[in-house]
């Protein structure tokens, strides 16, 4: 595991802190969970740019 020190709104910061709350989860959890959904979202979205512009360019030839 790594430490980071990010710099952000205190009043994020504490509505942040009572989703997490919310959520049942610590702080770091929630933001380790997030940064996982992003992730997979992006691949998610570049698989999908690919699947389409696969079927674009055979429906030129």
């Amino acid at each position: 595991m790594t430490r980071i020190n990010i710099t952000v709104p205190e009043d994020l910061l504490e509505d942040f802190k009572k989703y997490c709350e919310k959520q049942f989860r610590p702080l770091s959890a929630q933001l380790q969970f997030m940064m996982k959904e992003t992730l997979e979202q992006e691949l998610t979205n570049q698989l999908n740019s690919s699947i389409i512009e696969k079927n674009n360019d055979e429906k030129k030839s």
